[in-house]
């Protein structure tokens, strides 16, 4: 079974199909290294993360931006349907 609190995109679609969109940001948890940025391992240890579909960056629970994933961005050009 796939732990869906490492980070992969994947993981992330999979926890977005059940958390509450509040405003077109979503809430995930993630296992986090030891400075705090999601990990792609199990670590032990987790924290609240914000996904924004629109931009495709994932922000940590102070809501600094992390990182940017353009395949996260519902807004790219390859990520759009037509």
């Amino acid at each position: 079974m796939q732990d869906l609190l490492t980070y992969s995109v994947e993981n992330i679609r999979q926890q977005v199909k059940d958390a509450q969109d509040d405003h077109g940001i979503f809430v995930i948890r993630l296992y986090v290294t030891d400075d705090g940025r999601p990990a792609r391992e199990a670590t032990g240890r987790t924290d609240l993360f914000y996904y924004y579909p629109s931009g495709g960056t994932i922000r940590d629970r102070d809501r600094n931006i992390i990182f940017y994933e353009p395949k996260l961005d519902k807004y790219h050009s390859a990520n759009r349907d037509g």
